[in-house]
């Protein structure tokens, strides 16, 4: 940002979840939700979980006027893909939402929610690398 011509550039010390974690709200200059790499998708101050959910088809987190679109069907398609997607993918997105909400109906976790897990732990642990990585570059 400092090569952008921002002068005023500052790193929050434990990152932005922390501040939103320790500075209690009505102090805080954070406004809005963060999104995160797990099941939450966004939280908000004191790491509360946030309004957002996934699409399970193409992972973009969705508000709740994303999910009033007509090209919103749950664990299918929503308005960022839609059309993106063949009859083939949509129909098995279909079955597996229809097995997660069999799952459900057991109160059992559905095996995909596990994997969901792993892919998501997977980008939390990249997104943190990432972030080690430009820590270090900031510190030469």
């Amino acid at each position: 940002m400092r090569s952008q011509g921002f002068d005023e550039v500052y790193h929050l010390e434990g990152g932005i979840l922390k501040y939103l974690e320790t500075v209690p709200e009505e102090q805080s200059l954070w406004d809005g939700e963060c999104f995160v790499f797990d099941e939450r998708v966004s939280v908000v101050h004191g790491l509360d979980q946030g309004k957002y959910e996934l699409c399970r088809a193409c992972r973009f987190p969705l508000s709740a006027q994303d999910k009033q679109s007509p090209h919103f069907e749950q664990g299918v398609s929503c308005p960022h893909c839609h059309d993106k997607h063949t009859d083939e993918q949509k129909a098995r997105y279909r079955e597996r939402q229809r097995q997660t909400e069999l799952a459900q109906q057991r109160h059992e976790r559905h095996i995909g929610a596990q994997l969901e897990a792993q892919k998501a732990a997977k980008a939390a642990a990249k997104e943190k690398a990432r972030q080690a990585a430009l820590a270090g570059q900031k510190g030469k």
